[in-house]
């Protein structure tokens, strides 16, 4: 078993190369999120003054709900990296590091799991919710 040993540079720890496919995977997805942007700038332009008729038939594509549902979850998975660096950065106590980082990714899947589901929802044509539950 190797250790691996601790160098230091003008008194700053160098880094022990753990962080480098969190930097790759958050590179990744801003590239991936370039293209499904300007698809989804082009999306709003088609749908724009349709109105929500309009929006539901360009939504009935399957190729636009699928996009679209990609889109969102890669965005979430981005958010989600880009918030652990920020909690990382400042946020020092161990046990609250622990808990603001379980408490994000909670919610960036909630929000992932809604966000297919009401896309799904529109996608197929459903009934609009109950009164009192989304408007």
């Amino acid at each position: 078993m190797s250790r691996i040993k601790k160098t230091y540079r003008k008194g700053v720890k160098v880094s022990e190369r753990h962080g480098a496919a969190e930097w790759r995977a958050e590179r990744l997805s801003a590239l991936v999120l370039i293209p499904l942007c300007l698809w989804g700038l082009w999306g709003a332009w088609t749908i724009a003054g349709s109105g929500y008729d309009g929006a539901r038939a360009w939504l009935a594509q399957p190729v636009n709900a699928a996009l679209l549902a990609v889109s969102l979850l890669i965005a979430l998975w981005h958010t989600n990296m880009g918030l652990k660096v920020i909690v990382d950065d400042y946020v020092h106590k161990p046990s609250s590091r622990t808990a603001l980082l379980t408490f994000i990714a909670l919610l960036c899947l909630a929000v992932a799991g809604l966000s297919v589901f009401f896309i799904g929802r529109l996608a197929l044509g459903s009934a609009p919710l109950p009164a009192g539950l989304g408007g």
